[in-house]
């Protein structure tokens, strides 16, 4: 193998490691909270926004490592047809890629660097973004607590997740105050609703693997099915968050979460075709990549001005 093709190996099974249509959906919560804590009135210097997202980055770098070293068994299972970002059959956990050497520079040089890098924004962001990789890392994955491997408990850590990422994202800006709460439990409530399909295709292969993951234990359909009173619980919420004070754009995220939330529950209910969800993980990634862009430039904007 000639040296080109040793480099373009290299690279990408880190692209493959590093995941990146999932890290957009978790670094949604962050920017979101960024940019609603830069509407309050909060400001921070534009290199300090660069160090905050570098934090992120590693951390996530760290989480998805550490998610793909846990589910090797599950993993090689996979049959490459249904996963909508990537093969996970191909992950180099799985395919043997990874020496025990350069996986410990892995975890080590992610770990430090989110650590490093949040510490130069504040102590309040490094604070919640270690809690982030905790819960999405750490106990989410690791062979100790796994708690992706525990019903109930493996939605739960991805919804409260999404909302430490968004409570970090607040105090880069402004360390001192919190955001509202029932913007957070909204938070909560979408991203637990949003990670549903996934753990639902992933049930043939964590059955094999002797996962016991909510899909596992409750059925695919019954975890799809799921979705629905989530929506349901998710009205009231809405309600209060926008009818209490709150910042105008978390109120503007909110009014087009949930009917968005609605219709990815219908367009799955839709798409069910068991044992697996026919569908294009950009029909999810791409309207959360839109608000991404926009929550950013908002808060860049905010921040600087």
């Amino acid at each position: 193998m000639d040296r080109r093709a040793r480099l373009e190996r290299f690279l990408h099974k880190y692209y493959i490691l590093f995941r990146l249509k999932t890290m957009f959906i978790y670094i949604f919560p962050t920017t979101l909270g960024f940019a609603t804590s830069a509407a309050t009135g909060g400001s921070i210097p534009g290199y300090k926004i660069a160090l905050m997202y570098l934090g992120f980055l590693c951390g996530s770098f760290f989480s998805s490592s550490l998610n793909f070293y846990a589910d090797v068994e599950s993993d090689r299972l996979h049959n490459d047809m249904y996963k909508g970002d990537l093969h996970m059959s191909d992950q180099p956990f799985a395919t043997g890629d990874m020496s025990g050497l350069e996986t410990v520079l892995l975890f080590t040089l992610t770990g430090l660097g989110c650590i490093g890098f949040s510490l130069l924004v504040n102590v309040e962001f490094t604070i919640f973004m270690i809690a982030s990789v905790l819960i999405l890392g750490v106990l989410y994955s690791h062979p100790w607590f796994h708690f992706k491997n525990r019903p109930v408990l493996d939605i739960v850590t991805n919804g409260v997740g999404a909302v430490v990422l968004l409570v970090a994202g607040w105090k880069a800006v402004n360390p001192a105050t919190w955001p509202p709460a029932w913007p957070l439990v909204f938070g909560f409530l979408f991203s637990a609703t949003l990670y549903m399909p996934s753990m639902a295709n992933d049930v043939p292969f964590d059955e094999a693997a002797g996962y016991r993951t909510s899909g596992v234990v409750f059925g695919a359909k019954r975890t799809i099915d799921a979705m629905i009173p989530m929506c349901v619980l998710m009205l009231p919420v809405v309600v209060l968050s926008l009818v209490l004070p709150a910042p105008g754009v978390f109120k503007l995220f909110i009014a087009l979460a949930y009917p968005g939330a609605i219709v990815f529950t219908i367009g799955m209910h839709l798409l069910w075709r068991p044992p697996h969800i026919r569908f294009n993980a950009g029909l999810l990634v791409y309207p959360i990549l839109a608000m991404l862009v926009f929550y950013f430039v908002y808060g860049v904007n905010a921040v600087l001005d």
